[in-house]
């Protein structure tokens, strides 16, 4: 009886073996599919460009080597110099592919998964000497990919804290790190992403600096029927802090004391047939400049009814134009070439753009503004018909400015201007020829009735419907409405007496 047990047991042991050495071959097979999808797509955005990649599977790992380079037309407006070629920024990565069912049995995890892959990246030599003196012997990033059976997967990524401080200049930086999450679906269809970095604090020698606390970025994402990416996005940050010294930056020529507090950003992109409409809100709690509160701030935006399949279909075309070997002085003119070739379904569909509302708070009031832009009607050959055109376009605009807040800006100006130790003018002086500067201007500006006086308050309203223009409710012909000059007026008159 023991004995069949035991041959039972054996038996057993060597089906699970055989099982699971089995499902570890079929498995990176698939993990291979997998992989090659997910290089694709990165291979596809406009970032990079693939220099070189190699995958070698075996029956219970894989290892695959990617060299990227950055892709230049994003940084040779800044870089680049006539005569001399652009500096090349390369990354070598080698992903260890552990295949399942269970690629964790060595981590005691029992949960299956396709494959597990862990990178590692390997920078050139002068980068990697720059980064571990930052990071010492840490890893500067770690990148590990759990891939579901159904392509599915997590990526977590991180970044560990630092603290250095550059011997010769006295310059001190303090990292707290990073953590991220990756959440995908197969082919990237659905994309969540999760990071946060608790702060980051750069002082220099004389304590003055810069840094920021809590930054947490979120973005949950649907691929759309016209091909685009669909959800929300926010962006928070717990405070922003500068403090720099007079004379550091050019300029900034007397430095710069600011705190911002609470500032966020939250957007959404959603899809109602054809037509995209997109949404974008910032706010910020307090604004404090040289001791100064200001706030709380809002803004709010828009765009609506744009054509999705133009959007996927130009959003492709610039991407393949990214990719293309182009000089900088040329780009611009194929995007605009792209647009005015493929973007007209824009404009086709009564889009319409707007600022919905800006409002500031200020110790002396608030500033409040919004405005829209849209076409209505609009048929592309109406481009050749300037009025036909502005017929078609609608907008409106509405601002509220405190009275107190232009009269210190132009102050400002003029102290930056003409002020200073060496000017010999007083501040008060200053003060006083921009007082009476404002004042002429703005009771020029309402005596034209370009702007209304509202005790305390400067406002005015703007619309433009049907080709109609008024500006705080008084009618403005438009060029094409102005009567025509009279030419050679005297020798008609002249005649007439003879």
């Amino acid at each position: 009886m023991k004995r069949k047990v035991l041959i039972a047991a054996s038996a057993s042991v060597v089906v699970l073996v055989a099982g699971y050495v089995g499902g570890a071959y079929f498995a990176g097979q698939a993990a291979e599919t997998t992989l090659q999808k997910q290089h694709e797509w990165l291979a596809s955005l406009p970032y990079f460009i693939v220099k070189d990649r190699s995958y070698q599977r075996g029956w219970f790992s894989s290892t695959e080597t990617t060299t990227l380079q950055l892709n230049p037309a994003f940084y040779c407006f800044a870089l680049e110099k006539e005569g001399a070629p652009l500096p090349k920024f390369e990354v070598t990565y080698t992903q260890r592919i552990t295949h399942g069912p269970l690629p964790l049995l060595t981590h005691f995890n029992l949960h299956p998964y396709k494959a597990v892959v862990s990178t590692d990246f390997v920078f050139a030599p002068e980068t990697q000497k720059l980064l571990s003196s930052f990071f010492g012997e840490q890893k500067p990033i770690t990148l590990e990919n759990r891939i579901g059976f159904s392509d599915d997967g997590v990526m977590q990524i991180t970044m560990p804290s630092f603290e250095h401080e550059e011997a010769l200049s006295g310059i001190k930086a303090k990292w707290q790190g990073l953590s991220a999450t990756v959440d995908y679906g197969g082919d990237f269809n659905r994309v969540k992403f999760d990071a946060s970095v608790p702060g980051l604090d750069v002082r220099l020698k004389d304590g003055k600096g810069i840094s920021f606390s809590q930054l947490i970025v979120t973005s949950n994402h649907q691929r759309g029927k016209s091909g685009l990416m669909l959800g929300a996005n926010a962006v928070k940050l717990g405070s922003l802090k500068v403090d720099l010294p007079a004379g550091l930056l050019t300029y900034l020529p007397q430095g710069l004391n600011a705190q911002v507090d609470g500032p966020r950003y939250q957007g959404s992109v959603t899809e109602n047939g054809e037509l995209i409409d997109g949404t974008a809100r910032f706010n910020i709690d307090k604004i404090t400049l040289s001791g100064k509160p200001y706030g709380p701030a809002e803004l709010i935006t828009s765009a609506r009814h744009l054509h999705g399949p133009t959007l996927a279909k130009l959003g492709d075309a610039f991407t393949a134009l990214q990719k293309q070997a182009t000089t900088c002085n040329d780009y611009p003119t194929q995007v605009a070439k792209l647009a005015r070739e493929q973007g007209m379904p824009l404009l086709t569909h009564d889009p319409q753009l707007a600022i919905e509302k800006l409002e500031v708070k200020l110790p002396d009031g608030a500033i409040r503004f919004n405005g829209k832009v849209g076409l209505k009607g609009f048929q592309p050959g109406d481009l050749d018909k300037p009025v036909e055109f502005v017929k078609k376009l609608n907008a409106n605009a509405d601002f509220v400015v405190p009275r107190k807040v232009v009269e210190t800006v132009i102050a400002w100006q003029a102290t930056r201007m003409f002020g200073g130790a060496d000017s010999g003018i007083s501040q008060a002086d200053l003060d006083y020829l921009a007082g009476q500067f404002v004042e002429g201007q703005i009771n020029r500006l309402a005596n034209q009735k370009l702007i209304r006086v509202e005790g305390d308050m400067l406002a005015a309203t703007a619309d433009l419907k049907e080709g109609a223009f008024t500006l705080n409710g008084a009618r403005v012909p438009m060029p094409w409405e102005q009567p025509a000059k009279v030419e050679n007026s005297k020798p008609e008159a002249k005649q007439a007496g003879k």
